[in-house]
Formats: C-alpha cells, sequence, structure tokens
C-alpha cells in the first residue's frame, strides 16, 4: 500500500506541474508561420535554357540575366516569389522541356507557377538582340519579370 501511494502522489505531483508549468516545447499560439516564411502560391521561374555546347554570347545570356534577377528582385528570391534556375536541356531529365517551350536554341523562359502547375509562360526571345548592350538587355528582362509581378 506504501507504494501505492507513493505512486499517487509522484502522479499528482507530475500532473500538478503539467497544468502549472506549460512544456517549453508547446507551441506558441501567436508563432503561427509569418507571411515571411510562408511558401507563396504564386510563383515565377525564370529559366535560362541552355545545351552543353556554349559560345561566348550564350554565356553572356546567362551572365546578365541572373545579374538582371538577382540584382533587381533580391527580396522575392529571398521569400521564393521568384525563382532563378540555369537548366541543361542535354541531360535526359531536362529534354522534355524542348518540347514544353519549343525550345530551338539557348532561350530565357519566365513561367508562372500556381499551386504547384504552370498556368502561363513567356520566352524573352529579346535576349539575343539585345545582349551585346548590358543595360538595355537588364531593363528589358527587369521589365518583363515586374510586369509579371504586378499581374
Amino acid at each position: 500500500m506504501k507504494l501505492s501511494l507513493r505512486m499517487a502522489a509522484v502522479f499528482i505531483c507530475i500532473y500538478s506541474f503539467m497544468i502549472v508549468v506549460p512544456p517549453a516545447f508547446a507551441a506558441d499560439p501567436g508563432a503561427g508561420p509569418s507571411a515571411e516564411n510562408q511558401e507563396p502560391s504564386c510563383i515565377l521561374e525564370v529559366t535560362y535554357f541552355h545545351t552543353t555546347a556554349r559560345c561566348f554570347t550564350c554565356h553572356k545570356i546567362e551572365e546578365l540575366s541572373a545579374l538582371a534577377v538577382k540584382s533587381h528582385f533580391e527580396d522575392e528570391l529571398k521569400r521564393g516569389r521568384v525563382v532563378w534556375r540555369v537548366i541543361n536541356v542535354d541531360d535526359p531529365e531536362n529534354r522534355h522541356f524542348v518540347t514544353d517551350y519549343n525550345l530551338y536554341t539557348k532561350h530565357v523562359i519566365v513561367s508562372e507557377i500556381k499551386d504547384n502547375q504552370e498556368v502561363r509562360w513567356k520566352d524573352l526571345k529579346d535576349v539575343w538582340t539585345l545582349v551585346r548592350n548590358e543595360e538595355k538587355f537588364e531593363n528589358y528582362v527587369q521589365t518583363e519579370i515586374s510586369d509579371w509581378l504586378k499581374e
């Protein structure tokens, strides 16, 4: 009987302690995911598609596109609203992009993803004609992405 009383006393102490002092690991009701940490339901993917064989101009298009995205959309990149990708379509797992986007050379594609589904995309074809003018190139890519983000 002494053992049962001791067990009961221990149980009551533990139970009382749990009620009075909530566990440190209990979730704070006001600590839900902040807007900053939530994954956006709409994402803009900016992708440079290339093949294994690339010329100087192809590398320059990638460099200028990356610069335009990373320098003008830093906050959107951090929040996951904009995603910058570089994809080699010669890799077997990426070959489907050739038909998905009608790729015939190196391309910069802006793609809107809502609820994990692509809803629209655009080929930024002018990167080829603007590649020799870095300011116009950067402005073009920045404007295209900004316009999509406004919609």
